[in-house]
Formats: C-alpha cells, sequence, structure tokens
C-alpha cells in the first residue's frame, strides 16, 4: 500500500541517524487515516531524536501540524518566511494572505476563494516580483524591482514592496 511504502522509505532515510531527514510531500496520495499515522510518525520521530526536518509541500494543514518555521514560494522564489503562528496569524506577503483564504474549510459556505490572474510562466516569468500580475497590493514598482526578502516582525521575513498590513495596524485604523 502507499501507506507501507512511505514507511519503508521514511524507515530507510532514518536508518543512518540523519540531523536532517528532508521529507518532500510525505503523504501524498494516501488516504486521511494513513496521512495521520505519517505525521505522527514524524512528530514523533522529531520529539524523540530532535532531528531537523525539511517539508516540502503544498499541503498548508501539513505544514501546520508539523512546522515550526514555513517558508512560502512563488513561482520558485520566497516571498515570505517565518514561525507558523505569525504566518498563519498574520500574513505579511499578498500571496500567503490569498493561499490562506483560499484553503477549503470545513462549515464553508458559498464558493472557494480563488486567486485572481493566471500562475507565472517560468519559462518567461514576469519582471520585478512574480507575483504583481496578481497581486491586490501591486505597486508601480511591482513589475520593475524583485524585492528583497526583508525582516518584518521578530523571525518573519518577507519579499514584497507593499506588504500586507498587520491586523493589529488594520484593527486601530492605522
Amino acid at each position: 500500500s502507499g501507506g507501507m511504502a512511505q514507511r519503508i522509505m521514511i524507515s530507510l532515510a532514518l536508518s543512518c541517524e540523519p540531523r536532517l531527514l528532508i521529507a518532500d510531500e510525505p503523504t501524498t496520495g494516501l488516504d486521511v487515516t494513513t496521512q495521520y499515522q505519517i505525521v505522527q510518525l514524524l512528530r514523533e520521530l522529531r520529539q524523540r531524536t530532535g532531528m531537523a526536518m525539511l517539508l516540502i509541500t503544498h499541503d498548508l494543514a501539513l505544514a501546520a501540524q508539523i512546522c515550526d518555521r514555513v517558508a512560502v514560494l512563488y513561482a520558485g522564489r520566497i516571498v515570505e518566511v517565518g514561525r507558523l503562528e505569525h504566518l498563519f496569524g498574520s500574513p505579511r506577503h499578498p500571496y500567503t494572505k490569498a493561499l490562506l483564504a483560499s484553503r477549503p474549510r470545513l462549515g464553508l459556505k458559498g464558493d472557494i476563494v480563488t486567486i485572481a490572474g493566471n500562475v507565472a510562466n517560468l519559462m518567461h516569468p514576469p519582471g520585478g516580483c512574480r507575483f504583481h500580475p496578481r497581486c491586490p497590493n501591486a505597486v508601480s514598482v511591482c513589475s520593475r524591482e524583485q524585492p528583497a526578502l526583508e525582516p518584518m516582525e521578530p523571525g518573519q521575513r518577507v519579499a514584497c514592496h507593499n506588504p500586507v498590513a498587520l491586523q493589529q495596524e488594520v484593527a486601530a485604523g492605522g
């Protein structure tokens, strides 16, 4: 089964007691029960051995279960990186915010939120920020200059010329 194959691959990877495990989509194609078992196994291994893990996934729910820090990529570039609670609670890059808003959720009424526009063509990416053609916060500099990954809050970095305002700033009218 797929779950058994994943367990065997994880066992093989861990047989030499690595200090770093690179897990590329470790639960893709597995049923929900097996996904849960794999997640529990990975969490237990991290806690028991102190091993670091680099999780590569498109599954935000999986990242939320396993990761302490998350890097969000768009069209091959890191647009935001930070502690899990910062990214999920106060995303600063418009793509991160849109990605989180587009997640399917239980009890969601109506249409699923989608991200406007088309995915960037990686053979001919747009100039400047690769997300600017789809970005609701885009300003003129976005099409000309690739933003640097700059510190925002402690432990959080964002590559954006016009980042999303903090929830506290919005609530305070700033």
